[in-house]
């Protein structure tokens, strides 16, 4: 008589099976890893994204406080170069405080190629409402840098600008009296360019900010 035995080991098809459930837990956790790896690189990208921008719109605004000013109270030049069109800003103010309007007292901020770009060195600043930003004519830096922050929009407005004869927005600073209070609300938008998303899922921020210029504008 054959005495039965205990079988020993696994067959071949639980081996397969065993083999099949390993590979779907490991797959599960290769997935979840990558999707948190990839959350927490986006949310790093937003982070830095936030940073720029927000460093961007602290210098606009601190200069632009500035403009205006003159050591020389009866110099008019510096308020007369405060000039705003779309995405182009030219400001000026007596930084080395003799009251002369120097070649290198003259300022501006503008859009170039998805970069804010920031200029001290003259040039042409055109008619009230008609800024000029050549990047051709001047030599103008870059203050954001493209791999962090691709910038789509940089306006600058004064819909908020007031003039003591009831003047207002764009009219406040071409008018020929009273006296002009600039508010400038800057408004700058970026993206981060991520090569796995559509360009409609790329991490984005917007932040507008308004800015009182300190050194009203006396008409004649």
């Amino acid at each position: 008589m054959n005495s039965l035995k205990n079988q020993r080991g696994l067959t071949l098809v639980e081996m397969l099976i065993a083999v099949v459930l390993g590979l779907f837990v490991t797959a599960v956790i290769i997935s979840v890893f990558s999707t948190n790896v990839r959350s927490s690189t986006e949310n790093l990208q937003m982070i830095r994204l936030n940073q720029e921008l927000r460093g961007a719109m602290t210098l606009m605004a601190d200069e632009l406080k500035r403009a205006g000013y003159s050591a020389d109270p009866t110099n008019a030049d510096f308020v007369d170069d405060f000039n705003v069109s779309a995405s182009c800003i030219r400001y000026s103010y007596d930084e080395d405080e003799d009251g002369i309007r120097d070649s290198d007292e003259r300022f501006g901020f503008t859009l170039d190629n998805n970069r804010v770009r920031w200029t001290n060195r003259g040039g042409t600043v055109g008619a009230k409402g008609s800024a000029v930003c050549s990047t051709s004519t001047s030599a103008w830096y870059s203050i954001t840098t493209a791999d962090i922050a691709l910038i789509t929009t940089l306006d600058f407005s004064l819909d908020n600008s007031v003039n003591t004869l009831n003047v207002s927005s764009l009219t406040a600073l071409t008018t020929n009296s009273g006296v002009s209070v600039y508010d400038v609300t800057i408004t700058l938008t970026g993206i981060k360019d991520l090569p796995h998303n559509s360009a409609a899922n790329d991490p984005r921020r917007t932040i507008e900010e308004t800015v009182r210029v300190r050194n009203d504008d006396p008409k004649d």
